[in-house]
Formats: C-alpha cells, structure tokens, sequence
C-alpha cells in the first residue's frame, strides 16, 4: 500500500514537470520562425487579430494562447498599427509587443503627386487611413480656414519627403505631422529668399509646382523660375502650359490649343493674372530651392526646342519667341502630333 502510494506521487511529481515544461516550451519556444509582419486596423477586436496571427500559423495551440491572452489582457489591449514579429519570438514575445503597442514604423513616400485624389490614394495605400476621408478633409472648407488654408492652397502644406510614422495615425496626427515637416521645411532662411523675390512661401510653392512640369533637365530649372518671376514683375500673364492641362484636367496633352487657352479656369495662367490659387503638383524641394534661388535675367520667353530634345531656347523679344514657336510647332505638325 505504501508503496503504491509512493508510487502515485513519483507518477504525479514527474507527470506536473512534464505539464510544466510542456507549458514552458509553448509559451517560450520559438513560435516565429522568419520574420512576420501583422497589420492590426482601427476595427479589428481580439479574435480578428487571432485569425491575422494564425494566418501566418503563429499558434499552434489555440488554448495555450487564449489562456495567456486572457491573462495578459490583450483582449482589452487590441492597438492599431504595424506590427513587425522577429524570427526567434516566442507566443509570449508576440503576445507582450501586440499588448504593449510595440509598433514598428512605415515610410510614407509622398512624391509625384498632381491632384487631391492622387495625394488620398498615394496615403491610403500607404497607411491606414480612408482616401476617401483624407479628401474630404482636403475639400472641407471650414475645417481648412481654421488652419488658415482653404480648399486650393492646402496643397502648399505637404512637402513631398518620406516621413517616418505609426502605421495607422489618426487623421489629426497625420496633419500634424505634415504640418511640422512643413514648418520645418520653411525655415527662417527659405522664407526670408521668398521675401527678396516678392513671393510669400505659399506663392513660391505654387510657382515652384509650375517650374516642376516645365523642366526635364534640372540645370534649366532656375532660368525658367527666373522667366516666371519676370512675367510676374510686369504683370505679364504667367502663360504657362502646365497650368492649362491642369486647368483641362489632362496632363497628358502633347499640345495646348486655343480651346485649353481660353478655358474659363481660375488655374489656367493663359485666363487670370498672377499665379493661380493653388499648386498644381507638389514640387520637388530641390525645385522650391531653384525657385528661390533663381537666375537673374532679362529673358521674358521661352519655347521648346523644335529638335524636341527637351531643352528650351530663351528669348528676351517676342518676335524671337514667335520664330522658335513655329518652328517647334512644325516639328510637332511633322510627328503628326495634334493635340
């Protein structure tokens, strides 16, 4: 009898060690074995998250991990964001950084964009916020007053860069983050060179956005600046292509007729005085910096070389210009190149 009883309670010693560490190996063995990425949304609860984590067949005992979950609270500590799990993370490693919030940063990329929409989408498909809600932001008119903006010159708020952030930013943190790169951007010494060439930061953006679809080599970028600031200086309607596509709403033409000239639009320069009330792109910072370093000159025209090699003949007359206008126009009637 003794010894059955000794028995029981070697049976019963080794079979807790043998739960115990069965239980170890789960909680703390490797569960990741190559690196993982998990993107939690705004709307996603604790078993969502579960069927992301076991997608990737990161739990291999569904109640090991409940039970655990369920002690560390996680079910009540569901964060939004993106969430990198290293190669080695065990199920208690990957429970602690989703429950502390441990997120992992994105790069947000802003660069080539030319209309509202095309800044909602480049954004939405970069983090996890709605395009849709993003462009309602950018046309909403009371909210944007408050910033000082309005629904055209928003657009001078974000500096295309790549901006290191949370996944999954609220809209308000986002726009402040721009705001900060903005300020940032536009220190004492770019807005005081704004100053000296008559133009607020907001204007040499603007005009900045015109030098951008002007140029395919960047050496030309601060003449043509210099021929716009000129223009400007007597009053001379800015005439610039870019403004009339933009203006149509097709930046793909290859030749800007009358019918584009004469478009009633408050972007198209051929139409109104002055700069237009908006970008019509975000420029790049190396052209806002040739804007405001812009060449000193007389030249008041310039056309595109008739061997369409994408450089520019600059002229100071406008019978010089005329002549180099047609003869880039018969270059284009040659390619049969109508519109």
């Amino acid at each position: 009898m003794k010894k059955t009883l000794s028995y029981l309670i070697i049976f019963g010693f080794l079979l807790s060690i043998v739960v115990a560490y069965t239980a170890y190996t789960k909680l703390f063995s490797k569960a990741v074995f190559q690196k993982e990425t998990i993107y939690i949304t705004k709307t996603d609860k604790y078993l969502d998250l579960k069927a992301k984590l076991d997608d990737k067949n990161l739990i291999k005992d569904e109640k090991v991990f409940d039970l655990l979950a369920k002690k560390m609270n996680l079910e009540n500590n569901v964060h939004a964001g993106k969430f990198i799990l290293s190669e080695g993370s065990s199920i208690i490693d990957i429970i602690r950084k989703l429950r502390g919030n441990q997120q992992d940063a994105v790069n947000l990329v802003i660069n080539n964009v030319n209309f509202k929409q095309d800044l909602a989408g480049k954004i939405s498909n970069q983090l996890n916020i709605d395009s849709l809600t993003f462009l309602n932001f950018l046309n909403n008119e009371s909210k944007l007053k408050e910033k000082g903006y309005n629904k055209d010159n928003i657009m001078c708020q974000f500096v295309p860069n790549t901006y290191e952030m949370y996944w999954s930013p609220s809209l308000g943190k986002l726009i402040k983050r721009f705001e900060k790169e903005h300020n940032t951007f536009w220190n004492e010494q770019r807005t005081n060179l704004a100053k000296k060439k008559g133009l607020s930061t907001d204007e040499a953006f603007i005009l900045a956005s015109i030098v951008e679809k002007e140029y395919k080599f960047a050496s030309e970028r601060k003449r043509i600046a210099g021929v716009y600031l000129n223009r400007l200086n007597i009053g001379m309607p800015l005439q610039a292509d870019p403004t009339c596509k933009f203006a149509w709403g097709d930046l793909s033409l290859k030749r800007v007729l009358n019918i584009h000239t004469q478009n009633p639009h408050s972007y198209n320069t051929y139409y109104i005085k002055g700069l237009p009330p908006g970008p019509i792109c975000l420029p790049e910072t190396s052209t806002i910096d040739d804007v405001l370093n812009a060449e000193s000159h007389n030249y008041i025209f310039f056309c595109a070389h008739a061997d369409l090699d994408g450089k520019h003949e600059f002229n100071k007359t406008l019978s010089a210009h005329n002549a180099a206008a047609r003869k880039y126009q018969a270059a284009l009637n040659k390619l049969k190149i109508y519109k």
